[in-house]
């Protein structure tokens, strides 16, 4: 359980930070490599145990859902194994994108539990990002997400101090808690 999430948010920005200037590299030396992987790793994980810590970001920002981009593997393409999977454009059609809006905390999980997880500095017109898919996922389809999408993410949780509510089921006896936006806090008076 996170008790002091300050120790969390702080860096989640400093994370933050360094993927932004990362991102706009063209390329990275191996350290850079492996530190902004390591970011986008602990960051998402960060992200995930706020989300599942009472009372740590608000409920719209547990409600935030990201753009996110997927390809389908192609028909016919082998299984993805651990020795194929560093060469995922001969595995999925990156020519055929499709777009759609998906939860954080979805988000969160994949990159986690990722299979395949590649940064890209995009290039011709394209977004730099990440491209991932879980080991769940790895037979269907390839995900992408703006760098800018985890970017807001990371600081939209990192910046998130609510006030924490909660109070007692009267049917059930359980504990239930909420993190209201200040807008939906209630008034003294």
């Amino acid at each position: 359980m996170i008790w002091e999430s300050y120790y969390w948010k702080e860096p989640l920005l400093k994370m933050a930070d360094r993927i932004e200037k990362y991102s706009q590299k063209d390329g990275l030396t191996d350290r850079q490599g492996a530190q902004y992987e390591r970011d986008i790793f602990i960051g998402y994980y960060t992200v995930r145990k706020l989300f599942e810590s009472a009372g740590k970001v608000s409920d719209d920002t547990r409600a935030m859902k990201l753009c996110v981009h997927w390809f389908p593997k192609k028909a016919g393409a082998p299984i993805v194994d651990w020795y194929n999977r560093s060469e995922f454009w001969d595995i999925y059609d990156l020519e055929d994108r499709h777009r759609e809006q998906r939860d954080a905390l979805f988000v969160a999980h994949r990159v986690i539990h990722s299979f395949i997880m590649v940064g890209s500095s995009g290039g011709e017109g394209e977004p730099s990002g990440d491209f991932f898919t879980s080991d769940r996922d790895k037979e269907k389809r390839l995900y992408f997400v703006p760098a800018s999408e985890t970017l807001s993410l990371f600081r939209a949780v990192g910046r998130d101090y609510p006030n924490f509510v909660f109070w007692r089921d009267d049917v059930t006896g359980e504990r239930k808690w909420s993190a209201p936006a200040e807008k939906d806090q209630p008034s003294d008076g």
